[in-house]
């Protein structure tokens, strides 16, 4: 969970940037580690996958609510990019609870 706010704020600059990205595009993806995080906007929700390059890796996939404001999609999207990171890094799921092994 350190590892995740840590993040939020170092990284904030590039989340944000990455959030208008996806909200241009209604996708957007890029390598971290040994890990593809692939982003989506998909109906009323936010969606990644982490697939790793070695086959004899687990691959990831979350998702959560799209807030109705702006403002709020932003803050909920920077959590995002930092959880998916952060379980990507870990090579596990956030702990947040809200993404699952795929």
């Amino acid at each position: 969970m350190a590892e995740c706010f840590r993040l939020m704020q170092v990284e904030r600059s590039r989340y944000e940037l990455q959030a208008a990205i996806l909200f241009e595009r209604g996708s957007f993806s890029r390598q971290n580690g040994n890990y593809l995080l692939k982003y989506k906007i998909k109906e009323d929700r936010f969606v990644w996958h982490a697939l790793p390059a070695s086959a004899t890796e687990n691959s990831y996939s979350g998702e959560a609510p799209i807030p109705k404001s702006r403002t709020e999609q932003i803050e909920q999207l920077i959590e995002f990019f930092a959880q998916s990171e952060v379980g990507s890094i870990s090579e596990g799921m956030p702990r947040d609870g809200s993404s699952r092994s795929v």
